[in-house]
């Protein structure tokens, strides 16, 4: 587990992760980490909401699906990387 002190290759290793599951979702693939479409659901209603726990807290982000759909995936990488380290997200 990391903490928002974490190094940053680890949290952009973590958060890099999150950003590659949300955009293959976004895209129809299926993956491992949604074996009941739950997300492919929440982004057919509009937003995609997921928690991050580390050591330090637990974080809960909620993208809408035009957001995921218009921002790369190094992008969500970065807006998850800035929660990860309690800063305030840079907006898309």
């Amino acid at each position: 587990m990391s903490t928002s002190q974490s190094p940053a290759w680890k949290l952009k290793r973590e958060a890099d992760n999150m950003a590659k599951i949300i955009k293959a979702v976004e895209r129809g693939e299926k993956v491992a980490a949604d074996p009941a479409g739950k997300m492919a659901a929440a982004l057919a209603r509009g937003s995609v909401k997921f928690g991050i726990v580390m050591d330090d807290k637990v974080i809960t982000i909620e993208m809408p699906t035009a957001t995921i759909r218009e921002t790369s995936e190094a992008g969500i990488s970065e807006y998850i990387i800035n929660y990860m380290r309690g800063q305030q997200p840079i907006q898309h």
